[in-house]
């Protein structure tokens, strides 16, 4: 039940982003790469779409040759993505639209409500409404779950 629930969070939080007509991203400097169509952002990055929010150290935003599409977007560095009242943290995320996947590494953190789950890797499928949470040999995936009345 709480796995279906977060990955439905989890589509309803990336699929509007990647279909966004408008995203605004701030930063203390641009960086656009025209002939590999890659946008680096960095410094205190902060871009939004709707009540999508993502904070981190750099966003580099990978285009299609026409630069009509958005093919995959990292974020690097004290990473953190918010929608009303979920939340993920980690070090760095990936999210592929072609594949449709997002996947959120080291020191991952997702809280909803008072609910947390920690690991160190996170791979939301969003396609097949699946997710895989990992952590390494040394750790294992900790999940604090508060039901609310």
């Amino acid at each position: 039940m709480l796995k279906i629930f977060f990955i439905t969070l989890f589509s309803f939080l990336f699929i509007n982003a990647t279909n966004a007509e408008q995203i605004k991203i701030i930063s203390d400097k641009l960086e656009i790469i025209r002939a590999e169509n890659i946008s680096i952002f960095s410094g205190n990055v902060y871009a939004i779409e709707g009540n999508l929010e993502i904070w981190s150290e750099k966003l580099i935003m990978t285009s299609s040759n026409d630069e009509t599409e958005v093919e995959e977007i990292n974020a690097h560095g004290n990473v953190k993505i918010v929608r009303e009242e979920l939340s993920i943290s980690g070090d760095r995320a990936q999210y592929d639209p072609i594949q449709n996947k997002l996947i959120v590494f080291n020191k991952v953190e997702v809280i909803q409500n008072q609910s947390t789950i920690m690991c160190d890797k996170i791979i939301v499928d969003l396609e097949n409404s699946s997710s895989i949470m990992s952590s390494d040999s040394n750790k294992r995936v900790e999940a604090l779950i508060i039901n609310e009345k």
